[in-house]
């Protein structure tokens, strides 16, 4: 009689100590699945204000198109990246999303020709921060290269310092925008 009430402790035990591991896995997978992908694909946005009436109207249909246009998990989204053939959906949500509400102007000196594409984010307040990019064009080589190349990555904070978003607010809640991207180009004429 010991031996069997033994046995079947023994298995209960294992049956405890197996349900505790699945659930850890469980609970690992649920965690896992709750967090984007490092190489989350980018969304190609333009850093043109919106009008004031593109912004009411934008404002407006947030909520609307969020499941459309937007991955949110937690407190961040993601826009969705469409295939071709639904450029006229990418269209709107791009105007929903990502276009900022404001760019105060900024002069740039003469003599700079590039063309620089960079990834960003705009956090829940509304704020942009450069996560990387890199050069498309007139990537600066040689002995001033890289003094050349951090001066442009500061002249590149100070433009997204002059860019104003309209926060993004969710179900009461305000999102990040994580997974933007665009290009800046500077060009100086020497034809003039």
């Amino acid at each position: 009689m010991n031996i069997k009430l033994d046995r079947t402790l023994r298995l209960q035990s294992i049956g405890r100590w197996i349900a505790l591991a699945l659930g850890l896995l469980t609970a690992q997978a649920a965690t896992a699945a709750q967090t984007f992908p490092a190489d989350l694909p980018s969304f190609a946005c333009e850093i043109k204000p919106l009008t004031r009436s593109g912004l009411k109207i934008a404002q407006a249909n947030r909520e609307r198109f969020a499941k459309l246009c937007l991955a949110c998990i937690e407190d961040e989204c993601a826009m969705r990246i469409w295939p071709a053939g639904y450029e006229e959906r990418e269209t709107l949500c791009r105007n929903t999303y990502c276009l900022p509400k404001k760019v105060k102007r900024l002069a740039f000196g003469e003599g700079y020709n590039m063309n620089y594409r960079y990834r960003y984010r705009v956090s829940a307040d509304g704020v942009t921060t450069v996560l990387d990019g890199e050069y498309l064009e007139g990537e600066p080589k040689g002995v001033t290269g890289k003094k050349t190349k951090i001066e442009h990555r500061a002249m590149l904070n100070k433009l997204v310092s002059r860019v104003e978003y309209e926060p993004l607010i969710l179900e009461g809640r305000a999102k990040a925008l994580i997974n933007l991207e665009t290009s800046w180009k500077i060009g100086a004429d020497y034809n003039k």
